[in-house]
């Protein structure tokens, strides 16, 4: 019979049905809210929408994207939802916009997560009600809602697809379950390499399980519970083994094209993350019981969530009707009542949680994350996702056992559990943005762009009202719709000596290119700067200099500390304020009289910068020596370099003037060994 066969397959679709519109489509609006920000949501919608350009033949590559040019493979700074993309395709094809698209793509992986969820359950002997439930769970429990944000992490399906054949391989040595679950674990790692890499980690977890479980329960060594799978390889007939082999050379291949260009950015780049960055979202114990979204559940003030960094990264709670659920299958279901299954899905939980816990500093990743792929992952806290799954299983196991136990009550129980699941689920906040936000950004930013721009144009647009992230995403978008390339950019990691926050100022340019030449070993080839710098289009900035055309502004390293009697030589020449577009800039020029260079880098940690205060009318400062600017380029022998401050940090209403020093970094102020700070007096549009 098959699993949706008769009339108890409108259960599933029933519950599917109530629960998506009371959840997903009434936070959205419909189609009038875009999930998430302004920021990474608009960021997959740019990945999603090259795909479709480039099916249409509009864009040169799907690995090297028109963004942060000319730099390579910038496709491998991410994720890249090559898995996931047909349905926006679909969308886009029958005439939907991007942003259309994008919410249909968003809203259709509700229905993705929760059938194949559905489907696994059924496979791993849930009843249709206990499924149901279960892949209500996975689908649209609270964690789902918390991360909706993070469109990567949306398409989940090969979870409990690849777990569920997973598991009958295990028990049943059956290779055809192994291959089928290859399948859906590559398929989901091109859905989402985030999810994919935590598929991984939950199968490793089960196969460690089952292993050890052989081991001490049944007292079986490792060497003969392997010969178990060996036997069942050899005991197939060779056209099995023949189809079954072809089948995992093709996933393998499958797996090697798509880590092309991420192992390309880790050779190119040396990308991996710091055990810093990494540590700072491990799961604590608190992140199991935070949800800042949850009307419900929201607890900002408690002690045990105020010592979380990051803290928008640990909304782990499940919510409490799962986490009942699940904590009563566990410890009602066993072996007996449930098969081997419920001791590898537990187990398989309880390895994962136990090998990315961080108690007091101490976590068992450490070990870990150094490994190949492992040290990519930066937010292990997003492994909610996938535990949402065995959390599904282990409360489907409590249901069907309510169902035994409580036969006259059993409809009524099933119909509660539902009705408070969705209550709790409803009662938590989505964040959203609008369809108006998105498309005034664009359209205000290509306003500005010039017309009739030759075919190998480099667009490049300074950053305007901010936040900066959201002016990249401007860039890159109106870029995209001109066909164009574009030095903006914005991913989860950067190109080499990459300056964030660059505001108008032109500088950003040259150290650009400078930058690429030598990331590619050609710093000294002027024709290729020449080259690359009369492709750049820039739009917004001020302060460009037409020599640098020509010759590169010089940027060098120093390995040592500058002596104060050589720094005292360094004066002020001018400063004052200048206004462009809508923003207001101090201008300030650096003399130096001397024969020695002052190098813009320090390799050994001293580097020299800027540094400004605000002052009152009796000249009292309103803060420290606080605020910092690096150099742009070094400071010439027998000559002057220019150095832009925008004036884009709030004004104290009282202040008056702003005054500009310059600091050796972790040795001495310019004002203390003999450079004279500069006072220069505020408009007074600025500071009212």
């Amino acid at each position: 019979m098959s699993i949706f066969s008769g009339t108890k397959k409108c259960i599933p679709l029933a519950l599917f049905i109530l629960t998506f519109f009371l959840l997903p489509v009434t936070m959205l609006a419909g189609l009038e809210k875009m999930p998430g920000d302004i920021g990474d949501a608009r960021l997959n919608n740019y990945f999603l929408e090259n795909i479709f350009q480039y099916l249409c033949g509009r864009t040169d590559s799907l690995w090297h994207l028109p963004f942060y040019s000319p730099f390579p493979y910038v496709l491998g700074f991410s994720d890249n939802l090559f898995g996931s993309a047909p349905v926006y395709l679909l969308a886009r094809f029958i005439g939907a916009g991007a942003d259309t698209s994008f919410q249909v793509w968003f809203l259709f992986g509700y229905v993705a997560n929760f059938f194949a969820a559905y489907y696994a359950l059924r496979r791993l002997n849930g009843s249709v009600v206990a499924a149901s439930i279960g892949a209500l769970i996975f689908a649209f429990a609270l964690p789902t809602t918390a991360h909706a944000g993070h469109a990567q992490l949306h398409y989940r399906f090969g979870v409990p697809l690849a777990l569920a054949f997973f598991t009958e391989f295990l028990t049943s040595k059956s290779w055809r379950s192994f291959s089928i679950s290859g399948a859906w674990t590559v398929w989901q790692l091109y859905a989402g390499v985030y999810i994919g890499f935590f598929t991984l980690l939950l199968i490793a977890s089960m196969g460690l399980t089952h292993f050890l479980y052989r081991y001490l329960i049944d007292k079986v060594s490792a060497k003969s519970a392997l010969n178990e799978f060996i036997n069942s390889w050899r005991a197939q007939l060779t056209r099995q083994k023949i189809i079954l082999s072809a089948e995992i050379v093709v996933l393998i291949l499958l797996l090697l094209l798509l880590f092309y260009p991420y192992i390309q950015v880790s050779r190119l780049y040396g990308a991996k993350r710091s055990w810093d960055e990494i540590s700072l979202m491990l799961p604590r114990p608190a992140s199991y019981f935070l949800a800042d979204a949850s009307f419900l559940w929201s607890n900002s003030g408690a002690k045990a969530f105020l010592s979380l960094g990051m803290r928008h990264e640990h909304q782990m709670f499940v919510g409490l009707v799962p986490l009942l659920l699940a904590l009563a299958g566990f410890f009602i279901g066993s072996n007996a009542k449930n098969g081997v299954t419920f001791t590898l899905m537990s187990g398989m939980l309880g390895v994962a949680v136990a090998l990315t816990l961080c108690v007091g500093g101490f976590s068992l990743w450490y070990l870990l994350y150094k490994f190949p792929f492992a040290s990519a992952i930066r937010a292990m806290t997003r492994i909610d996702q996938a535990f949402l799954f065995p959390v599904a299983y282990l409360s489907a196991v409590a249901i069907d056992a309510f169902r035994i136990r409580m036969k006259l009550l059993w409809g009524a129980i099933s119909i509660l559990l539902v009705v408070l699941f969705v209550t709790e689920a409803r009662m938590t906040t989505m964040y959203t943005s609008t369809k108006e936000s998105w498309a005034q950004r664009m359209s205000t930013l290509d306003a500005s762009t010039p017309p009739n721009l030759p075919k190998n144009s480099i667009l490049f647009f300074a950053q305007r009202s901010g936040p900066p992230f959201a002016d990249e995403l401007d860039a890159m978008w109106v870029s995209l719709k001109h066909m164009t390339l574009t030095m903006n950019g914005y991913s989860g990691l950067n190109p080499p000596d990459y300056q964030y926050v660059y505001g108008t100022d032109c500088t950003v340019i040259p150290r650009r290119i400078t930058s690429y030449l030598k990331f590619i070993g050609e710093s000294g080839n002027l024709n290729l700067y020449r080259e690359l710098m009369s492709r750049i289009v820039p739009v917004g900035f001020f302060g460009c200099n037409q020599s640098w055309l020509q010759s590169p502004p010089n940027i060098s390293d120093t390995d040592r500390v500058y002596t104060k009697s050589e720094f005292s030589r360094l004066n002020f020449s001018s400063a004052e304020i200048i206004s462009t577009g809508n923003q207001r800039v101090v201008r300030v020029e650096i003399s130096n009289p001397t024969d020695n260079n002052f190098s813009a880098n320090s390799s050994v940690g001293a580097p020299i910068r800027l540094s400004w205060r605000l002052v009152g009318a009796n000249g009292r400062p309103f803060s420290g020596w606080d605020a910092r600017k690096d150099l742009p380029f070094d400071i010439p022998a027998k000559g002057k370099l220019e150095v832009s401050i925008p004036l884009d940090f709030p004004i104290n209403p009282d202040a008056k003037a702003i005054e500009v020093s310059i600091v050796l970094e972790g040795y001495f102020w310019g004002h203390d060994v003999g450079v004279q700070p500069r006072n220069i007096a505020l408009p007074v549009s600025t500071n009212h």
